[in-house]
């Protein structure tokens, strides 16, 4: 894995503005970073009260007779400018500049109790932040996640806890974990399902943008190369269910291999985005994020999506929106 990860960071570097980056880090990473990292967790935006499963999961039962259960793993705050950005030079730097931060916002996992087992997308947050050390995988990485964002949660609002509150152990009950991709917030609860088979994309774990060193020591994930052909306007498919209606595809940009997971549901379609944007708002306008590191690839994938909403009722569910949890429980399809 030596060499891997020395081929990742050197990825990671290249994407994010390389050598700009590297002097800009370079600058600040020392004993000043460390002795920053719980300061930087608590200023504003005012901190969420911290008490443990801080939002109840959502449960529903969708027209189909399937049940679906939305996990918020705590909240996210990040840079303006890392939620949209309209601006011509390197958004890294734009970000590592910027001063004002949005809103806590949600980190939502999804769970799907399909009658061939249960489907996890993305695992969420760990309380492990919180450790000094989580984030010091390389000096970009704990850069850019100890100081560009904040995080609140606890143990308790891990997935893996919430599972158990819904009867559904980790390690047991669930046949696969989907990651989206494996940015920290989305793959930090991944440690709970050892022995679960998890799926990623090959371009995704090829080229992993960050903290390879908190990848579990057990894992040995399915890789996708999405050989099932095209789905609708989606070039290229995986169906993961015997039954044909859990469907993975690929959503490049936000990462290389960001991939999102499609429950069909009679002739409504759920949608579980990832990152592919912040919320509804950027999928109907365009809107760009600062954080895509293909950020033609991101603007394709929006548009791929918006024109199957816009053929197929769907409910269109990210992890960061504040609203997807109010569709989940009303469903409520993208109006394109």
């Amino acid at each position: 894995m030596t060499e891997g990860n020395s081929m990742s960071r050197r990825r990671f570097f290249r994407s994010v503005g390389g050598a700009a980056l590297s002097m800009v880090a370079g600058g600040v990473i020392g004993g000043g970073l460390t002795s920053r990292w719980y300061r930087t967790q608590i200023d504003d935006p005012l901190e969420p009260q911290i008490d443990g499963v801080q939002v109840p999961p959502i449960t529903v039962t969708t027209p189909g007779g399937t049940t679906v259960h939305g996990i918020q793993t705590g909240f996210v705050a990040v840079k303006g400018v890392h939620r949209e950005y309209n601006g011509n030079s390197n958004p890294i730097l734009a970000i590592v500049a910027a001063t004002e931060w949005t809103e806590w916002m949600p980190v939502y996992a999804w769970v799907i109790e399909h009658n061939e087992g249960v489907i996890v997308i993305d695992t969420g947050e760990t309380h492990k932040v919180y450790n000094g050390e989580y984030f010091d995988c390389d000096p970009v990485s704990n850069f850019i996640y100890t100081n560009q964002l904040r995080f609140a949660l606890t143990e308790q609002d891990e997935i893996g806890a919430q599972l158990q509150m819904l009867g559904i152990d980790p390690a047991q009950d669930v046949r696969y974990v989907v990651q989206t991709h494996m940015h920290s917030d989305h793959m930090g609860g991944l440690y709970a399902f050892e022995g679960v088979e998890v799926l990623m994309s090959r371009a995704e774990f090829g080229n992993p943008q960050a903290l390879t060193c908190r990848y579990p020591e057990w894992l040995e994930p399915t890789l996708l190369d999405y050989e099932g052909g095209a789905f609708e306007n989606f070039q290229r498919s995986h169906v993961l269910t015997q039954a044909g209606d859990v469907i993975l595809v690929p959503t490049p940009g936000h990462t290389d291999g960001h991939q999102s997971v499609m429950l069909l549901d009679g002739d409504l379609t759920y949608f579980f985005g990832g990152d592919v944007s912040f919320d509804e708002a950027q999928l109907l306008n365009g809107t760009r994020a600062g954080i895509a590191i293909n950020p033609e690839a991101a603007a394709q994938t929006l548009q791929t999506i918006r024109s199957y909403a816009g053929a197929n009722p769907t409910v269109f569910l990210t992890a960061h929106d504040h609203e997807s949890g109010t569709r989940l429980a009303n469903p409520q399809t993208v109006q394109v």
